[in-house]
């Protein structure tokens, strides 16, 4: 029995019906964006563009800090094989990673792939309990951060003009970054309240009537 070896009789190519980045008018990436979890924005316009421009300058700072602390740290290993000793470069690294730290939170909120969480819960509850968990958890996220802020005010407004101690920096200017940082986390857990947690809670609850 001869076996056919030419292609198809319908015309069709069986390699252009392989899948790839070139084919039509998105590429890889865009189909991984669509695909993988969207940012936290705000759906209607100025909102959706002021927090965008905000995320990235999120990015922009995080990175720039990152990039500090890399060239303090190469600095620090540098002054153990050269004369001279900079004590600073040491405490200015650490208040950098601690700055970062917190100027990043609010926008991992928003964007994947987010903070690090055991998502158990997606697995085990459905529909209304699972909405009702996710805003129980952006409302303890929310109470712990303004309790957070309000530390941070205190200790503002306590401050007496003391400086850190290598470095001289102002101690009032380096608490004032976390809390930067904290009201940009609560502003993303009530946006993820509003357009995320809520609407999902009251969708399921009109399907379970």
């Amino acid at each position: 029995m001869a076996q056919n070896d030419g292609p198809p009789t319908d015309g069709t190519d069986p390699i252009d019906e392989l899948p790839t980045a070139a084919s039509g008018s998105s590429s890889l990436a865009d189909e991984l964006e669509i695909a993988g979890d969207p940012p936290l924005l705000p759906t209607r316009e100025p909102m959706r563009t002021i927090f965008r421009v905000l995320g990235t300058i999120e990015q922009v700072l995080g990175s720039l800090l990152l990039v500090l602390v890399l060239i303090l740290v190469l600095v620090q290993v540098a002054s153990r094989y050269i004369p001279g000793s900079a004590p600073w470069t040491g405490e200015l690294a650490r208040l950098s990673m601690v700055w970062g730290t917190f100027i990043l939170a609010g926008y991992l909120i928003a964007y994947p792939p987010h903070h690090i969480a055991i998502q158990v819960i997606d697995y085990v509850a459905k529909g209304r309990w699972l909405a009702s968990v996710k805003l129980f958890v952006s409302v303890v996220i929310l109470l712990t951060t303004l309790v957070l802020i309000y530390g941070s005010l205190s200790l503002l407004a306590t401050d007496i003009g003391q400086v850190t101690p290598a470095g001289e920096i102002p101690l009032r200017f380096v608490n004032a970054v976390p809390l930067v940082g904290l009201v940009l986390v609560a502003l993303r857990v009530v946006l993820a309240m509003a357009i995320r947690d809520i609407p999902a809670l009251l969708r399921s609850g009109g399907d379970a009537t």
